[in-house]
């Protein structure tokens, strides 16, 4: 029963990590992108070609909604599996970015 669960709850979390979300970097307002490159740079200290680049990345799986409150925490995922997937998809994509 407990293995079934752990299962449940990987499968629950992978659907909303691969959930579609913003599709293009114009649904992200220019506040909004501002705000991640600003955090980005100063928490993170990427260089702003990187956390650009980021943005760039995150608006074709993450949607504005889940970036707003990622920014609202700072980039500390609250314990929301949404929350946990947008800060993984920030993870790779600033990893990718950074090559």
């Amino acid at each position: 029963m407990k293995k079934a669960l752990s299962i449940s709850l990987f499968a629950l979390f992978l659907t909303f990590a691969a959930a579609p979300g913003a599709q293009a970097l114009e649904s992200y307002s220019a506040e909004q992108q501002q705000r991640f490159v600003d955090w980005c740079t100063g928490a993170k200290g990427a260089s702003e070609s990187t956390c650009s680049c980021t943005v760039k990345r995150l608006a074709q799986t993450v949607a504005p909604a889940a970036l707003a409150m990622f920014l609202s925490n700072n980039g500390m995922p609250t314990l929301s599996q949404s929350a946990i997937a947008t800060a993984a998809s920030v993870t790779e994509a600033l990893t990718s970015c950074s090559k």
